[in-house]
């Protein structure tokens, strides 16, 4: 059993961990690390192993390997009692769990949109696109820098992994980065549904809003659902809070806003694509002013 006291927090498929291993001959340095465990009750669809195999291939892959807003891979376990995966990652927190607080500042959310943008336009631009289809901030750690790192990939397909395997089809995305217009058509493996659940991450970021996963939600109240509801032409969401931050400028709280409701339509030929998302975030005052000290330049 692990301790509860080192959980981060959960994922679609299971729970993420502090760790430490020993290191050396005589183990008496430690190094910290993260661990994700599958939880054998949620997904009884799919096959005891494949969402690990799947996982090690791909991060392993000479193509991606040490791309840094990707884990690097430790170790793994395939036991008959414990499915998990060893990360070299000391993360502050979660995205998820960092939305809501004051010390995750404006020029720290953008470093945050952007790089994440960034990993997703790189995902997007192999010969054989890599589709992730169930991004989430509960899936994308910040690292001591506040580099957004993407740790889970129970549903990605494409590249090295080819399609979706016939039970995974069934599976959803998670709980309120879900394509609507997936859901209404049937609709799969299109770039677009990644552009979508990006535009929730933008919304949650800017509007420093995040999805209660202790509560029932309504729709009502998921983020995008919510942003269409009170967003007007040529307003800012951004919280007031974080207007009064270091780095925060007018001119770009309606340019990001109006991004992320462009990621968030309903329609495919409605959003950009993640290169053109990426393009935007580059031209904000923000990052055209501050980018280079705090590695936001790509």
């Amino acid at each position: 059993m692990f301790d509860k006291r080192n959980l981060i927090g959960p994922t679609q498929f299971g729970e993420v961990y502090r760790g430490k291993i020993c290191e050396g001959v005589s183990g008496s340095k430690t190094k910290k690390v993260i661990v994700k465990i599958w939880d054998e009750k949620s997904d009884p669809l799919v096959g005891k192993d494949e969402y690990l195999m799947e996982e090690v291939m791909f991060l392993t892959d000479a193509s991606v390997v040490d791309h840094p807003n990707l884990v690097n891979v430790i170790g793994y376990c395939c036991d008959e009692q414990v499915r998990g995966v060893v990360y070299d990652l000391d993360p502050v927190d979660t995205l998820h769990n960092m939305m809501l607080k004051d010390d995750f500042t404006w020029l720290r959310r953008i470093k945050v949109a952007l790089g994440f943008a960034c990993l997703l336009e790189f995902l997007h631009g192999h010969d054989k696109p890599y589709l992730v289809f169930n991004i989430d901030a509960c899936h994308i750690m910040l690292d001591q820098e506040f580099n957004p790192i993407l740790f889970d990939f129970g549903l990605m397909s494409g590249g090295i992994i080819g399609e979706l395997s016939y039970p995974k089809k069934f599976i959803y995305m998670s709980l309120g980065y879900v394509d609507p217009f997936f859901v209404d058509t049937g609709m799969r493996h299109d770039l677009s549904c990644d552009v979508f659940s990006y535009g929730v991450i933008l919304i949650e970021l800017i509007a420093k809003i995040t999805i209660d996963l202790e509560k029932s939600v309504r729709l009502m109240d998921l983020p995008d659902e919510w942003a269409k509801r009170v967003h007007k032409p040529i307003v800012s969401l951004v919280q007031e809070s974080l207007e009064k931050d270091l780095g925060y400028e007018a001119t770009d709280g309606p340019m990001i806003t109006n991004l992320a409701m462009h990621n968030v339509e309903y329609y495919l030929e409605n959003r950009p694509t993640m290169k053109q998302v990426v393009e935007q975030l580059e031209g904000l005052r923000v990052v055209l002013h501050h980018g280079d000290g705090l590695g936001l330049s790509n």
